[in-house]
């Protein structure tokens, strides 16, 4: 469970919380034991985006021009869990706890699953600033929905609610008590094995990139005769195999 802390602030993202999410996302990919991680907001927001008070003091008090090479490094800098996030070999669930703002938005896209409660809606303000997406955001939602959906949102700047973002397939349910439903849709992930969990996504995720005949001859079939050698398959065979039997002369 990987919770954003800043309640007083809709777990805004400021340089400090966006290094510590690098940190322990990064950490996350290297815990064999863990085959689920939910990421969620504490209070009664997931995110509002970008703290737009270190924004500020970054932009001065005249709101002079930024030079260009700084900010490319500081927004790659930034957007370190993003990127984090999406290399973990787990699965990962958001449990979306009301609004989803901006780069907020952009982190629960970057969730391979997304659950929310009634009051969750999302929204990227980027446009109304004179900015364009950030954190994922012009890959993920195109993705989802498609790239004139996309489009118009990005555009406008309009919020979705629980209920247009069910209908969108921007989130996978919608849950009065948003965490309960995340963790029993885990613990049923978790009764396979992490290695079957993990070797799922990777090939999901290598398959969604290629052409039919490459998915088929290459990226299943190589994953599947991994799976096949490994200990975990010959123990579960002999289990499915043994029970067939006593099914076959009961």
């Amino acid at each position: 469970m990987v919770t954003l802390n800043r309640p007083r602030s809709l777990n805004s993202i400021n340089d400090a919380l966006a290094a510590e999410m690098a940190t322990t996302f990064t950490q996350l990919a290297t815990e064999a034991t863990v085959s689920v991680v939910i990421v969620t907001g504490a209070g009664r927001g997931f995110s509002s985006g970008a703290d737009l008070t270190a924004l500020g003091a970054g932009i001065g008090a005249e709101g002079t021009q930024l030079r260009l090479d700084p900010m490319v490094d500081w927004m790659r800098w930034v957007a370190r869990p993003y990127v984090a996030l999406n290399r973990l070999p787990q699965l990962t669930i958001a449990a979306v706890n009301g609004p989803a703002v901006g780069a907020g938005w952009g982190l629960a896209m970057g969730c391979d699953i997304r659950i929310a409660d009634p009051s969750a809606s999302f929204c990227a303000t980027f446009v109304r600033m004179g900015l364009g997406p950030d954190y994922g955001l012009s890959r993920t939602l195109p993705d989802t929905i498609g790239q004139a959906r996309a489009l118009e949102l990005l555009a406008t700047g309009r919020t979705v609610d629980s209920t247009e973002a069910l209908r969108l397939g921007l989130i996978s349910a919608v849950a009065d008590d948003v965490m309960a439903a995340a963790m029993s849709l885990a613990e049923a992930m978790v009764t396979a094995p992490g290695h079957a969990i993990r070797s799922l996504k990777q090939t999901v995720r290598r398959s969604s990139n290629a052409d039919l005949t490459t998915v088929i001859d290459e990226v299943e079939a190589t994953a599947q005769a991994e799976l096949f050698a490994h200990p975990d398959f010959h123990a579960s065979a002999a289990a499915w195999l043994s029970r067939f039997q006593a099914d076959a002369t009961a």
